[in-house]
């Protein structure tokens, strides 16, 4: 099991799966079981972000990039999940677990707040990072560059 995981079931919300960009709220993703999955494969070629799970089901997977929204996913999908006139923002929730950051503890880091394009991680007092609801749109591009791991979300 991976340090995440493990230590993500004690915060609550954490470790949910986020659905890809352009999928409606609450998808089932039913036809994605049958496809053949081109929509990861073009997610490959630009982030990596869209995996899918051990039933064929697209997510994305913070733990290794985030979504820069380059809309190759949706112009890949032939089964017509991924559509244009959804919008769902923010992806994902996103917080910073204040007892694993290094920020929070005393030390200096800003990866996240570096990482973030949309300048949604504000640092509050002393170099403390703090993300902000209505600016995130849920990118995830914040997570990987975190080096303990204290940035959560919940899909």
């Amino acid at each position: 099991m991976q340090r995440r995981a493990f230590l993500g079931r004690w915060v609550e919300g954490a470790g949910r799966r986020a659905l890809p960009p352009y999928a409606p709220r609450g998808a089932e993703l039913g036809a994605c079981l049958a496809c053949s999955g081109p929509c990861v494969e073009v997610c490959t070629e630009e982030t990596g972000v869209l995996r899918r799970d051990d039933a064929g089901r697209p997510y994305l997977a913070f733990e290794e990039a985030g979504c820069t929204f380059c809309r190759a996913c949706l112009e890949a999908c032939p089964e017509g999940v991924l559509r244009e006139e959804v919008e769902r923002w923010p992806l994902a929730r996103f917080w910073i677990d204040t007892s694993a950051c290094l920020a929070h503890q005393g030390s200096v880091c800003v990866a996240c707040v570096q990482a973030c394009p949309e300048r949604a991680v504000k640092l509050q007092g002393m170099w403390k990072p703090e993300i902000l609801t209505d600016r995130c749109t849920g990118c995830g591009l914040c997570v990987a560059p975190c080096p303990v791991e204290a940035v959560r979300w919940s899909g």
